[in-house]
């Protein structure tokens, strides 16, 4: 059940937020940028944008000031496109959250996005979201296709039960232990994002999409 929030608590929250990115500025003057009021605003209504677009709800000051800081040292932004390309920034996180059912933490997925968008999308936030986007839907279809190679229940012959020691008694039963089996192996790999996003990816064409194939 969603609970709506309250004006107030709604309105704490922006100030968090707003307070949050404001004191990112100290940090920002090392590398020649600033947030101004207008742009403080501008990334805390892009974020509430972004979070409604992605059906998304977020508590805090939320992931703003945590993309503002990791990619202010990029040296693909400047003073004037730095607040945009944190917006799109913030769109491509949650987005990227949803598609991946939260199998990697926040930080790990900044780390990472800042990674691909110096080398070797260069700054370019397309070729970043496509580098991201191909990574996880290679993840995916490996998965899948590990999945499919496994025998089910009525493929087996007595004789396999016997030889690999189931016990099986019916489909359920296997059924059960591939699936715990299967999720050892996902936990062991789905916080090391390194193993399904590829920094030496690159976009097959103009336009080309994991989602066409």
């Amino acid at each position: 059940m969603i609970v709506p929030f309250s004006h107030d608590a709604a309105q704490a929250q922006i100030e968090v937020a707003i307070r949050e990115l404001e004191s990112c500025n100290r940090t920002l003057s090392r590398h020649g940028l600033s947030l101004s009021r207008h742009d403080v605003q501008a990334l805390v209504v892009g974020r509430a944008e972004a979070l409604q677009v992605s059906d998304r709800v977020e508590f805090g000051g939320g992931v703003s000031k945590e993309l503002v800081l990791a990619f202010a040292g990029s040296p693909y932004v400047s003073q004037a496109t730095f607040v945009q390309t944190v917006l799109e920034l913030q769109e491509l996180f949650y987005e990227f959250k949803n598609e991946s059912l939260e199998q990697i933490p926040d930080e790990d997925l900044i780390a990472k996005m800042r990674s691909l968008f110096d080398d070797p999308a260069q700054g370019d936030l397309e070729y970043l979201a496509e580098a991201l986007f191909e990574g996880l839907a290679r993840h995916v279809r490996e998965g899948v296709i590990t999945a499919a190679e496994e025998p089910t229940f009525d493929q087996l012959t007595n004789a396999d039960r016997i030889d690999a020691g189931t016990g099986y008694e019916d489909a359920a039963d296997l059924e059960a232990d591939n699936a715990a089996a299967n999720a050892c192996t996902l936990a062991a790999q789905r916080y090391d994002v390194s193993k399904w996003v590829d920094e030496t990816y690159s976009p097959a064409g103009e336009g080309s999409s994991w989602l066409d194939e």
